[in-house]
């Protein structure tokens, strides 16, 4: 007979546990994480969404990839235009050489910020575009340069305008979801590998064709022929490319834009986000931050040294100068596909720490044969170890950042501190690569920062497993419930429902 008296009290109690967990879920749908959850999809739904993010892949993803390529040719054509005949003719010592490498990092420094935080506002596809004919330009103006200090002065130039391009990977987060991230960035960023391998290919085939053409050494005529390709790539770029999933144009249909919009959310982001100031000082005051721009550092004296430098570094293990612009090509086509292999892993798995140690590591191996090895072909397997290592380590880490990061401003301001402070650093690896013929000092520093990059970053998944787990711990504190209120731009990534990924 009690029974009957129990159920009604057990239902109020079920209802009233109801009504509360409603309007916390109503609270966090509009303010919170729950704008941001996944959407449960019907079958013909999911089929829709697939063939949106072919037509991206197809649409978005070539060309940034071409940006890079390009970039990449642009940044590296110094090393290959040296060996070509620019050092003796301008009368270029290693150590100006590598000034005038190390001076582009001045001007890609100072403006990384701006090239970031501003990307809303400019526009992503006016500011990609106009970045790419402003430093095929500035490449092109090189070929009529009559001493060492024009190139020094152009290379800070095209360090400052190819900043604006750094703010690619923060594009990519407006488009795709954080599991996605890794292998997208490692297809466009392995273009970067193959620009290597065709910076040594154009430079082979105008040395063979061009040299002495008009009376212009072959270096010229590289500085010509890349800053062109450069130039008409930023109209295309320009007229192209769609700006964000909001304000997306006559690529896609109405329903591709609402699926694209639905994405942007639960990939963490606010349709026409502003700039959130105090996000800006929460960027330096997070312990996350700080690992990130800490092993980019370690990552970007590696990266210098290696891009910058792999043709010298070739052609002094006693290949001649024809020989040494072809072996560089099978070097960055495996980097290529070994950083889409590790990264597309690292999104499979869901897990990004791993995959960098071990991509530090290898790098290491490799920097460790050039240094001690007497064997040329060793030593030429060692640039393949460096390359496979380096490469996929920058996707990684920004990837990783961009995963964890959320909130647009805290993610640009992130990406762009973590920038300056790393390219700080690849200003010291190019500077310090300087005392021919063995180069020691530049290889030593990059293997030392390899090993001390793997290290902190085992320590560092210690510390996010931490945090998840005080997350956890807490979900039903006070602390928790108020900041369950606030919307995500000014929570971002301190939500007590988000969980790191490591």
């Amino acid at each position: 007979m009690d029974h009957p008296k129990e159920k009604p009290d057990d239902a109020r109690i079920e209802d009233i546990e109801r009504a509360s967990n409603t309007r916390r879920i109503s609270v966090s749908e509009k303010n919170g994480l729950g704008m941001h959850e996944m959407a449960v999809l019907t079958a013909e739904e999911i089929k829709a969404e697939k063939r949106y993010v072919l037509k991206l892949d197809l649409i978005v993803l070539p060309l940034i990839a071409v940006m890079y390529f390009l970039a990449t040719l642009d940044r590296g054509d110094i090393s290959n235009a040296a060996i070509a005949g620019m050092d003796a003719e301008l009368h270029i010592t290693p150590k100006k050489l590598s000034q005038c490498v190390a001076f582009f990092y001045i001007g890609y420094i100072v403006c990384q910020i701006p090239g970031n935080i501003l990307m809303r506002a400019i526009g992503p596809n006016i500011q990609l575009g106009s970045a790419m004919i402003g430093w095929g330009l500035a490449t092109t103006v090189m070929c009529e340069a009559k001493n060492w200090q024009a190139i020094a002065g152009l290379r800070v130039l095209i360090g400052a305008i190819e900043a604006f391009l750094q703010a690619g990977p923060l594009y990519l987060t407006l488009w795709y979801r954080r599991e996605e991230l890794a292998t997208r960035g490692a297809i466009f960023f392995s273009m970067m590998a193959v620009a290597g391998s065709m910076n040594g290919l154009i430079a082979y085939g105008v040395e063979h064709n061009l040299n002495g053409v008009h009376g212009w050494g072959a270096w010229r005529w590289i500085f010509l022929i890349e800053g062109i390709m450069s130039v008409g790539m930023g109209f295309v770029v320009l007229a192209l490319l769609p700006a964000t999933p909001e304000t997306a144009g006559w690529e896609f249909t109405e329903k591709e834009k609402e699926i694209g919009m639905r994405r942007s959310r639960e990939a963490f982001n606010t349709p026409h986000a502003k700039i959130q100031p105090k996000q800006l000082i929460a960027v330096i005051t997070d312990p996350k931050v700080w690992f990130y721009a800490f092993v980019y550092s370690c990552m970007n004296i590696s990266l210098a040294c290696f891009s910058s430098f792999l043709p010298i570094i070739i052609h002094l293990l006693g290949y001649s100068t024809l020989k040494t612009q072809l072996l560089t090509i099978p070097v960055y086509v495996v980097t290529g596909v070994f950083t889409i292999i590790v990264c597309t892993c690292s999104d499979r798995f869901r897990k990004r720490g791993i995959f960098l140690i071990g991509s530090f590591l290898l790098a290491a191996v490799g920097w460790l044969l050039l240094i001690v090895s007497d064997s040329r072909n060793l030593s030429f397997g060692g640039t393949f170890l460096v390359g496979m290592g380096t490469y996929p380590s920058v996707v990684l880490i920004q990837s990783w950042m961009n995963s964890n990061v959320i909130g647009f401003t805290k993610r640009a301001g992130s990406l762009a501190f973590i920038m300056v402070f790393g390219q700080s650093f690849a200003l010291l690896g190019a500077e310090i690569f300087n005392d021919a013929p063995k180069y020691y000092r530049g290889k030593v520093l990059s293997l030392g920062s390899l090993v001390v990059g793997a290290l902190v970053t085992i320590l560092f998944l210690f510390y996010l497993r931490h945090v998840n787990d005080w997350k956890r711990r807490n979900q039903d504190s006070e602390d928790a419930s108020e900041k369950r209120a606030l919307g995500m731009e000014e929570i971002c990534d301190d939500h007590p429902d988000f969980m790191f990924w490591y």
